[in-house]
């Protein structure tokens, strides 16, 4: 009488126990170990750049135009054209960017050899027609490349080829910066036209003056 189990089923209970051994030795290899980290997806993050800029980068783009309801000048802005303003003091007018509104701006520049007499500036006559006993206010923003520099307002009525009255205002630009400056006057002629003058005090040539955002009201009473 043979005792014991078949041969197919030893092969077989010797394969379990291969499977088995072999599972328990994989488990005890890779114990402990964590799984590899997720890679964050890279992210992009674009810089807007300030106002300024220099010759060899884009010139970035300036702040919105801010509205001046009841403006009583068109182009006080400089963002299409330099129409109906005139340089004084022999100086050069140059449109530029770098506006403190919109892009634009105007660059008063000194010419080489002035006498001096009138400062290098720009003006923009016959803006309007003055009513007598109306207060007008001239505003306008100016910045200066040098330090201490002096600007000069003048709002003036003409009449008959001549300056019938007018009033000037002068400021210190201590620094690079724009600074909003401003002069009223009240007219005393019915009819006559409104002039209105910007000028720099004794701008060295290598400097300028830079004008934006002129504005010219009619002042309720």
């Amino acid at each position: 009488m043979r005792f014991g189990r078949p041969r197919p089923q030893l092969v077989f209970l010797a394969a379990l126990a291969s499977i088995a051994l072999l599972t328990l030795v994989i488990g005890l290899a890779t114990r402990g170990e964590a799984p590899a980290p997720r890679r964050a997806a890279p992210t992009t993050t674009t810089a807007q750049g300030g106002r300024g800029g220099s010759a060899t980068t884009a010139a970035p783009a300036g702040e919105p135009i801010r509205s001046t309801p009841g403006n009583l000048l068109e182009g006080g802005d400089f963002e299409r054209d330099l129409a109906g303003w005139v340089p004084l003091g022999g100086a050069r007018l140059r449109r530029v960017e770098g506006g403190i509104s919109g892009h634009w701006a105007v660059a008063i520049e000194p010419a080489a050899g002035s006498d001096g007499s009138v400062g290098p500036g720009l003006t923009r006559r016959a803006l309007a027609t003055a009513q007598a006993g109306t207060t007008y206010e001239a505003s306008v923003w100016v910045r200066a490349t040098v330090p201490d520099a002096q600007v000069v307002l003048a709002l003036q009525e003409q009449a008959g080829g001549r300056v019938a009255s007018s009033d000037t205002a002068a400021y210190g630009v201590p620094n690079d910066a724009w600074r909003q400056l401003a002069v009223e006057h009240r007219a005393r002629v019915s009819g006559s036209s409104l002039v209105l003058e910007i000028s720099g005090v004794d701008l060295p040539t290598d400097g300028r003056l830079l004008v934006d955002l002129v504005d010219v009201q009619e002042e309720e009473e």
